[in-house]
């Protein structure tokens, strides 16, 4: 049994929002108790405690979108890199570093993400992850360094078409093989979505693929119009309708699908 004690304890029960000098009982994996810290104290005499020194005893914060590959990326400097524009920045820097990740680096890149999230009370991440050099595999890395920290997680790999039809097969067969697996272990802490790039690398064959190899196992989470490329593709070259309407389409999009970014829907 663990009590985290003395502190501001924020519960997100309606009937009882705030503790001013609250405690939590958790007793292995579980809650066991959300209470007084007097009380609580009184209640498990034999628990270790941690003591939170005045400060906020929560639950844990949820990041619904974040990238593992850009994980050891601060201060980084790549020569020649000068972008204007949202395009001109995922040419000269993001895909350039996930083109040279190795298996290797995203196990290093998933530890460095994972560690400064549990830091920061981060205790759920939902991951978008892209490793052109190595992609087979990439998603069963992150699972195995997530299950070693104790963070849940949910994973998808970013499918695209801007490396080819190998590299776009293989992205995909990477989603269904970590969506099937991550569906019979039900683990409660690790789970999958299948994993898209901006509408403007994924062709109308794409789309379809993916809906089929996903074959309405999970949700889908895909970049939607973080620029106005994404917007202008699919409003002069794919038939004069917007990226939203295209996934619709393609049966991309449903209660279950997460989009990110979204500044120029």
């Amino acid at each position: 049994m663990l009590l985290v004690t003395n502190g501001r304890v924020i519960t997100r029960d309606a009937d009882n929002a705030y503790l001013e000098n609250g405690a939590v009982a958790i007793d292995g994996e579980k809650i066991a108790e959300v209470g007084d810290a007097t009380a609580l104290a009184e209640k498990y005499p034999q628990a270790e405690v941690v003591d939170a020194h005045g400060g906020v005893i929560m639950p844990g914060l949820v990041n619904c979108h974040t990238h593992i590959y850009s994980g050891l990326a601060r201060g980084l400097a790549i020569k020649g890199c000068n972008p204007t524009n949202f395009l001109e920045n995922l040419e000269q820097q993001w895909w350039k570093i996930d083109d040279n990740l190795t298996l290797d680096g995203t196990r290093a890149s998933a530890y460095a993400t994972v560690l400064d999230s549990l830091r920061d009370g981060v205790t759920t991440i939902f991951d978008h992850h892209a490793s052109f050099c190595e992609i087979p595999g990439s998603l069963f890395a992150i699972k195995d360094v997530c299950e070693e920290t104790g963070i849940r997680a949910c994973l998808c790999y970013e499918t695209s078409d801007r490396r080819g039809d190998e590299k776009r097969d293989q992205a995909i067969a990477e989603n269904a093989e970590f969506a099937q697996w991550a569906a019979k272990q039900d683990s409660g802490m690790i789970a999958a979505m299948f994993g898209g790039h901006a509408t403007f690398t994924l062709s109308d064959e794409t789309m379809d693929k993916m809906a089929e190899a996903n074959n309405g196992l999970t949700g889908f989470h895909i970049h939607v119009c973080e620029g106005m490329n994404d917007v202008w593709d699919s409003r002069r070259n794919r038939g004069g309708i917007s990226p939203i309407e295209r996934l619709l389409q393609h049966d991309l999009l449903g209660p279950r699908t997460m989009l990110g970014h979204c500044i120029h829907v």
